[in-house]
């Protein structure tokens, strides 16, 4: 049921998706991934971009050679994604429907809070080739007195959503911890920071009106976070990403 109701959201927003929020396609950010995975992936290689979205991460690090893949549980975004991936499937992402050692690289961004973090990447790790490299990142949380605050306004945002559960909302540590109890030897980790135009984000939720926008304005203005700032009446926020780039022993 909770898989249904990510693929109703997502195949509702596929169309806007990769001109809703700057993150999706921040040419910085992108960058930042290619240099995480440099020097991890061969020249001719094959690469699973998993929860692809509108794949414009793999669209950022494909290059002449390596074999595309993308796999979502949204069928909207797939459409989306066929513009970057050359072989798509639909399914979910805690059973990954390829053979051991399938890929050099499994990569994924922006999407571990729809996931159980140890089935995911089990499942990440075993369709990875031996030497083979996972490429994770994620917006997370400065310490624990930001997630307090930001897990009070997500809230506000998606009432029902996935932040009812504190956990969802992942501190760089907690990312890393997974990824090393799935068995994987973390080889980079780069941090990166980006502002996120909150006004546009709020556009990307049309249940909320007027009066809950300007609650949630108001929460992150009263909170302090890090990087808030009104540039001429649009709201903003500095995120803070972290990449990892993680391998397999060989």
């Amino acid at each position: 049921m909770k898989n249904n109701h990510v693929k109703k959201q997502f195949d509702a927003r596929s169309s806007e998706f990769s001109r809703s929020a700057s993150w999706v396609t921040d040419r910085r950010l992108l960058a930042a991934h290619r240099r995480a995975i440099k020097g991890l992936l061969p020249a001719k290689g094959r690469m699973l971009e998993a929860c692809c979205g509108t794949g414009e991460l793999t669209g950022a690090l494909k290059r002449r050679g390596l074999e595309t893949h993308g796999f979502d549980i949204s069928s909207g975004m797939l459409k989306e994604a066929a513009r970057h991936i050359r072989h798509l499937r639909r399914g979910d992402a805690h059973k990954l429907p390829y053979p051991d050692g399938s890929f050099d690289a499994v990569v994924m961004r922006q999407a571990m809070q729809f996931l159980e973090p140890g089935v995911f990447l089990k499942e990440a790790a075993r369709v990875l080739k031996p030497g083979g490299t996972l490429l994770l990142s994620h917006h997370v949380p400065r310490n624990k007195a930001e997630q307090a605050r930001l897990l009070g306004i997500y809230r506000l945002i998606q009432p029902a959503g996935i932040f009812k559960d504190p956990s969802k909302l992942y501190l760089g540590a907690d990312l890393r911890a997974h990824i090393k109890r799935a068995g994987l030897k973390l080889k980079k980790e780069l941090a990166h920071f980006s502002a996120e135009s909150v006004t546009a984000l709020l556009k990307c939720y049309p249940n909320l009106d007027e009066r809950q926008k300007k609650k949630i304005f108001g929460a992150y203005l009263a909170a302090g976070a890090s990087g808030v700032k009104v540039k001429k009446g649009e709201l903003f926020a500095s995120w803070k990403w972290v990449i990892f780039a993680a391998c397999k022993p060989a």
